[in-house]
């Protein structure tokens, strides 16, 4: 899936059933999850595809990192162009950020005591969202 994609065309491309939220409040930023990849959710923004979550291991980014996997491991793969941060709410927590060349698209894993719980990648904007689409 493509970062952009309209509600529309995943529904197509997947074969499901997505809608927008009843409440119009939500509508702006919620989540669907695939059926046939319960382990991935997708961040909708105002219809289109804004980021895709994983949070459990079994599904591994492009460079070959999945959730378990180590900071250090991270880092090695993405080298310098992973910036570490703290994490907002975990005290032995931290952000791994990354940014594509363009400054539009990133992703950002989550880890606590050193190991990776959860990553997200999609535009820049919505992987700074710490809380999702509180």
């Amino acid at each position: 899936m493509r970062v952009g994609t309209a509600l529309t065309e995943l529904n197509k491309t997947l074969h499901e059933r997505f809608v927008l939220p009843k409440d119009k409040d939500e509508q702006a930023c919620f989540y669907v999850t695939p059926r046939t990849q319960p382990k991935v959710t997708f961040m909708i923004l105002d219809g289109r595809l804004g980021r895709i979550d994983v949070n459990k291991a079994g599904v591994k980014t492009s460079l070959g990192i999945q959730v378990g996997d180590s900071e250090k491991k991270a880092l090695e793969a993405y080298g310098k162009r992973l910036k570490l941060g703290p994490h907002k709410y975990i005290d032995n927590g931290h952000y791994l950020t990354a940014k594509s060349a363009d400054g539009h698209y990133g992703i950002r894993f989550e880890t606590e005591n050193r190991k990776i719980t959860s990553f997200y990648a999609g535009l820049y904007e919505a992987i700074q969202y710490v809380e999702g689409c509180q």
